[in-house]
């Protein structure tokens, strides 16, 4: 918006030289005010073009994990009913598992069998970070056991063990 207004040589703008003293008076008050809207709404525009140029900027945040261990809900299928197995018996299938897959340093991967049902076959696993995806992916690739035919499935897998405590699709309301 561009204002153009005659300026004398004292300063002053030109009012109007046909005007009487309060009417020039109110007519410099109005034109102030006009000016001032302007200018306001000339600044306003000025300041949100300046922020529209400026370059957005960023943060890139990253929460690294701090627990140590990863604990890993694994249930055991057979393809025939009728297979039973012990706590030893089923932390040293999974052993077997890593060393088909990982070779002896695979089978030296240190893992903890926290909890074991023998009804269900499943259990709880407590494993370190660097070897979570080894032992997830010999699980995973495990085949058959004494010339049966098996799977494991992964039921959850979390960093925090209070995670594994419940289901929220399991839960039963009364």
């Amino acid at each position: 918006v561009v204002v153009f207004f005659l300026v004398r040589k004292s300063g002053q703008a030109d009012a109007g030289a046909l005007l009487s003293q309060p009417a020039r008076a109110r007519a410099r008050g109005r034109l102030r005010k006009t000016l001032k809207g302007h200018l306001d709404a000339f600044r306003m525009i000025r300041s949100s073009e300046e922020k529209r140029h400026e370059p957005s900027t960023y943060e890139r945040l990253v929460h690294k994990n701090v627990s140590e261990y990863h604990y890993m809900k694994i249930q055991l299928e057979f393809q025939e009913e009728g297979v039973h197995l012990n706590a030893p018996h089923f932390k040293q299938l999974i052993i077997c598992a890593l060393r088909d897959l990982h070779g002896e340093v695979g089978a030296a991967l240190p893992f903890d069998v926290l909890k074991f049902d023998e009804k269900n076959l499943s259990a709880i696993l407590r494993i370190s970070n660097c070897g979570l995806v080894k032992l997830w992916t010999a699980l995973t690739l495990l085949g058959s056991y004494q010339n049966q035919k098996c799977a494991f499935r992964v039921v959850q897998t979390s960093p925090f063990l209070l995670a594994l405590a419940g289901n929220s699709r399991e839960l039963a309301l009364d």
